[in-house]
């Protein structure tokens, strides 16, 4: 890595640690803020890699971070917002639990028969990564990743139809 970019990520890092601990304190988040650290840094190194001209790194690491700090949010407020099943729920049977407990094992079980490299992808947009960002991270091209994912899902589908 450049040292100077090194030297900048360094300086950064304090403050966007500051940032994300204040959103994740004030918004009740139980999320680590070093994961949101992490990937702003990251974010930043890879545009720099890629020769994205930032005029104002430490401008361009807060904005990164709120949107960051946000998207942690949003996925958690989904995440609770789905409802909860117990037997009072109508149509729900402890067989249909088993049925998703199956589903999900298959699932996994595909999974493990994907490339290493793909998992990847497919766990990265489980995340609920956007392409973009997916970009970002792996260095590929949104069109490149789209159609692995595609592929991906469709040789998932015929593993876990065949099981």
């Amino acid at each position: 890595m450049d040292e100077r970019l090194e030297i900048e990520l360094a300086a950064l890092r304090p403050k966007v640690l500051s940032l994300a601990r204040k959103f994740f304190r004030s918004s009740g988040l139980d999320s680590d803020p070093e994961d949101v650290v992490q990937d702003v840094l990251l974010r930043l190194w890879e545009a720099r890699r890629q020769g994205t001209e930032i005029g104002n790194a430490e401008a361009w690491a807060v904005a990164t971070t709120k949107n960051c700090c946000i998207s942690a949010w949003r996925k958690a407020r989904r995440g609770t917002l789905l409802p909860l099943r117990d037997e009072t729920v109508a149509g729900y049977t402890p067989a249909g639990s088993l049925e998703e407990a199956e589903a999900a094992a298959s699932v996994a079980r595909a999974l493990e028969k994907i490339p290493p490299g793909t998992r990847h992808l497919l766990q990265l947009r489980a995340k609920g990564l956007s392409l973009d960002e997916m970009a970002l991270v792996t260095g590929r091209p949104k069109g490149s990743l789209k159609s692995s994912i595609s592929a991906a899902r469709k040789e998932m589908l015929k593993m876990i139809k065949t099981q």
